[in-house]
């Protein structure tokens, strides 16, 4: 039996319904394993990941929802809590401390964060709305409200190639302060937008969604956008160029649990979507790679993990989450632990 998403009546029926059955749909599109489930295939996947990790700046980045990475300087940057913007100065190194130094403070709650392409950040801030920092610092409100309505739960960003700014607003009834209520409500009041710099103008290119979240560029074409819809387990393809302009599709479905993010990976090259647990669906959190075109490849997972927001780096794998008061990672490329041998909702406990 196949869910069609929050736009079904009985959806919220027929997941209690199918219960821990539902969250391996998802995989059986790749390879089929052992006691009827499945696992992936292509990157070294752990349902383990709690096991092998470190952990960065302990103590010093509260709440961490995005981050971005300069490769030119070897920082990480991300926003917290109480509203700063940190810089974390990332190393390989066991034996020497993260550095952390506090950047700029938006007086906000800065969410998802983008590298503009004058090397700015453009940052999407749950109470201030869409943001541009400039290099030596400089904060300047690009857009906080459209059609007339102010956007009440700015969440993610991602710059294209030609400057315009692709955004989510969670939600347009509800704050951060009241996300829980977002989550639970089972009407639908985010948005996804635009921002043109050159002409300053916001547009509202899909509405009626359900908290939606991560927001990518596609790769290498720049010819569509994905966006995570995280209560509708899936993410969209929004197309930007092209005959097919405006139109949208199911970038992947069914997803086990709540997508926050979505990132591009150029070591693939692959996308990393970020999955949040959810009690209704599943205790296992982490994240989840997948083709260009929205194949599952590969996950790392562990129970009760969250990731907010991951990727590659290199030889190291990076997972923040608004529930940490670190940032996670490990070598993906040496990990401890067999990289197919598990027991979680994710995947099989062994693989053909």
């Amino acid at each position: 039996m196949r869910a069609t998403g929050r736009g079904d009546p009985n959806f919220s029926q027929r997941r209690r319904k199918e219960g821990k059955t539902y969250v391996f749909i998802l995989m059986s599109r790749v390879v089929t394993c052992n006691h009827g489930r499945s696992c992936v295939t292509g990157l070294t996947s752990n349902c383990h990941i709690l096991r092998i990790a470190e952990y960065l700046a302990s103590g010093r980045v509260n709440g961490p929802k995005d981050f971005v990475y300069d490769n030119n300087t070897g920082i990480l940057y991300t926003g917290v809590e109480d509203g700063w913007i940190k810089k974390v100065y990332v190393n390989t190194s066991k034996n020497s401390k993260t550095r952390v130094e506090n950047w700029v403070n938006t007086g906000g709650r800065p969410l998802g964060l983008a590298r503009g392409l004058n090397n700015e950040l453009i940052v999407a801030d749950a109470y201030k709305g869409l943001l541009n920092v400039s290099r030596d610092g400089t904060i300047r409100l690009l857009t906080n409200t459209a059609n007339g309505l102010k956007f009440n739960l700015t969440n993610s960003a991602e710059v294209a190639s030609n400057g315009v700014i692709y955004f989510t607003d969670s939600s347009y009834k509800y704050s951060l302060q009241d996300v829980e209520l977002a989550v639970l409500d089972p009407r639908p009041y985010g948005r996804f937008m635009s921002y043109d710099p050159r002409t300053r103008k916001t547009k509202v290119l899909r509405s009626d969604l359900y908290v939606p979240g991560g927001v990518v560029v596609s790769r290498p074409d720049q010819n569509s956008v994905i966006f995570c819809e995280s209560t509708a387990f899936k993410c969209t393809r929004y197309y930007t160029r092209t005959a097919n302009r405006g139109r949208t599709e199911i970038f992947i479905d069914n997803l086990p649990t709540y997508p926050s993010d979505i990132k591009y990976d150029r070591q693939g090259p692959n996308y990393w979507i970020a999955l949040v647990p959810s009690n209704m669906t599943s205790y296992y959190g982490g994240a989840l790679a997948t083709t260009l075109d929205g194949k599952p490849i590969a996950q790392y997972s562990d129970f009760n993990a969250t990731c907010s927001s991951a990727t590659r780096l290199g030889d190291y794998f990076y997972c923040v989450s608004t529930i940490f008061t670190n940032i996670l990672t490990f070598n993906w490329r040496n990990q401890n632990l067999p990289s197919r041998t598990w027991n979680s909702p994710f995947c099989s406990r062994k693989c053909n």
